[in-house]
């Protein structure tokens, strides 16, 4: 049991689609460690403050992190021309 082992659940969850949506109901150490057991990986909450002071300790993390959450929470596709969006400048349907 050990920080390596977080890490590899962490990978694993970033390939799997169902383990990836169960992690984002994850709300404390305790529960990330459950749902690792559950995916066969064995390690105690300290290993998730571990791999976490880790993480944060690793040199340009903030902005990996700041590109990641973009990736996640911004469209991936967009029907936008690239000129942007245009205002409606017509006469609106009065019928």
């Amino acid at each position: 049991m050990s920080k390596e082992t977080v890490f590899g659940f962490l990978a694993k969850a970033a390939e799997d689609d169902e383990l990836k949506d169960k992690l984002q109901t994850v709300t404390n150490p305790d529960e990330l460690t459950d749902l690792g057991k559950e995916a066969g990986f064995e390690f105690a909450p300290e290993h998730v403050e571990e791999a976490l002071t880790t993480l944060q300790q690793s040199p340009g993390f903030f902005s990996v992190l700041a590109d990641a959450i973009v990736r996640i929470f911004s469209p991936s596709h967009d029907d936008y021309p690239t000129i942007g969006v245009q205002p409606f400048s017509g006469e609106p349907n009065r019928d």
